[in-house]
């Protein structure tokens, strides 16, 4: 159903199309010295009357269907191919029922087609204000543009056109009358064209300046839309697009600005990616393309925790891979927020084992943030029940040493990463937990950072031969498997109910 806006505005257009035809036609006949009648202005009526009945269904019809851009385009066809129709019923009237002269049935004609001309741009930018607001917005821009400056020049080069036809037509059918009627006066005939002409120009000035304001409205629209958006993206909220409403310079624009949303939508998600792999100093210089620095690598003094769960790879036989899948992100996104929690980065998920590493910021307790972890890290995976009641044994290496971080891989693909024999050490204190019987194991070098009470949870497990090591490491262990009392267990979390 047609906008009621809309469809006011093309009835206010044809009543005042009725009133200036008429009172166009009274002078006319004025001067012809007859007097038209109560017939004649309901003959003038008649076709805008069928045209304000048929309207609203040709809208349906040709209008509607048609692309949201394009529908102000045919509402304009629409609309002045009906002012063309009432312009030939007028002229044949006036011609073959009247029987007026040509020129006087043509005045009908062309002043029935100028207001058209002037009724079909208002009610086609009315059209084109309606489809800024219609819910079904398009953000491609389909086609080529047509600039808003062409539109101008085509306007005010017609508009001229017209003013200047429209007095040259009425100075020739004043010549004639002042050739044909020697009982008129040439001074009355020359104060007629004045009044005449001054009609004109104030309808057409009229017309002309209601039409730059409903343009000027549009434009308007246009702008603070795009502006609107352009605010919400200098803020950092990059969920909406610019809906592309025309096919001009600012459909351009429109267009131009959602591509550079959506890429900025991309940088946004690799950077909250990257926050949880690197630190924010390796993440600019990854963001900003400093390819070649990372290349050559950056070493670091640096805590580095190792961990993975037991009796996993029973699990995932057992278990459907979508399951397996499920619980894995889970657990791993609530491992992610203990070691962020606690200042440290995830630099690698290894199937069941991440690798975490502290202290890439600065600090001096990056240490004891590493400690604090692996504890989290423990109570939480201690809440973790199967379905059969058991529970996942979970083991922790923790060890501290400088460590080389830098990209690795090819020049098409790569990962940023820490190697070292600190990184490798902290891997086989892992591998010792299951070995020796305890959840926890760290290297002397982390003990000995330790504050006093966080010393007293751990036990000295000795000098111990780990692989890839020509000599032995001194180690200390802490939560013993199986060994904890009834005081030390951990209470589960509800997490936990995910997976009974």
């Amino acid at each position: 159903m047609m906008n009621q806006s809309n469809k006011y505005l093309i009835y206010a257009y044809y009543l005042l199309s009725v009133a200036i035809l008429s009172v166009f036609a009274f002078r006319s006949y004025a001067h012809l010295g007859t007097q038209p009648g109560v017939e004649f202005i309901m003959a003038v009526a008649s076709p805008f009357l069928v045209a304000a009945l048929i309207h609203p269904y040709i809208d349906k019809l040709i209008v509607f269907p048609a692309h949201l851009l394009d529908q102000p385009k045919r509402q304009f066809v629409v609309d002045f191919g009906l002012y063309l129709l009432i312009a030939v019923f007028l002229y044949c009237f006036e011609r073959y029922f009247y029987f007026e002269s040509t020129w006087v049935a043509f005045k009908i004609f062309i002043w029935t087609v100028v207001l058209g001309y002037f009724a079909s741009i208002d009610s086609s930018l009315n059209r084109e204000q309606l489809c800024f607001k219609d819910e079904k917005r398009s953000f491609q821009l389909e086609r080529n543009s047509s600039p808003v400056a062409h539109r101008l020049n085509l306007f005010l080069s017609v508009t001229v056109l017209i003013v200047t036809l429209t007095i040259a037509i009425t100075a020739y059918s004043y010549m004639g009358m002042e050739l044909n009627m020697q009982e008129t006066d040439d001074m009355t005939i020359k104060q007629a064209f004045i009044i005449d002409t001054l009609f004109i120009v104030g309808i057409v000035v009229s017309f002309t300046v209601r039409l730059i304001y409903s343009f000027s409205m549009n434009l308007q629209y246009l702008f603070d839309s795009q502006v609107d958006i352009l605010r919400n993206v200098q803020e950092g909220k990059l969920e909406e697009l610019v809906p592309v409403l025309s096919r001009d310079e600012f459909g351009i624009i429109a267009h131009q600005t959602n591509a550079m949303i959506k890429e900025l939508r991309e940088k946004q998600k690799v950077q909250k990616t990257l926050e949880q792999i690197v630190s924010p100093g390796i993440m600019h210089k990854l963001l900003n393309g400093d390819a070649q620095d990372l290349k050559q690598g950056q070493e670091y003094e640096i805590a580095i925790l190792f961990c993975d769960l037991r009796k996993f790879t029973t699990y995932a036989e057992n278990t459907p891979p979508e399951q397996v899948i499920f619980f894995l992100n889970s657990y791993f996104t609530k491992i992610s927020d203990i070691v962020t929690e606690h200042g440290g980065i995830i630099n690698k998920f290894m199937g069941d084992a991440i690798l975490a590493v502290f202290g890439i910021d600065g600090g001096s307790r990056y240490i004891e943030d590493a400690i604090d972890t692996a504890w989290d890290i423990l109570m939480h995976s201690g809440s973790i029940k199967l379905r059969d009641g058991s529970q996942f044994e979970i083991g922790i290496g923790v060890h501290k040493g400088r460590a080389a971080a830098g990209t690795i891989g090819s020049a098409d693909r790569y990962e940023y990463t820490f190697i070292g024999d600190a990184v490798n050490t902290a891997s086989r204190l892992d591998g010792l937990t299951k070995r020796l019987g305890y959840n926890l194991i760290t290297s002397a070098e982390v003990y000995n950072e330790l504050s006093s009470e966080s010393k007293e949870k751990f036990f000295d497990l000795g000098w111990q031969t780990i692989r890839g090591k020509s000599t032995a490491v001194h180690v200390f262990g802490a939560a013993p498997n199986n060994s904890m009392g009834e005081d030390e267990k951990v209470i589960p979390f509800s997490y936990s109910k995910l997976f009974v």
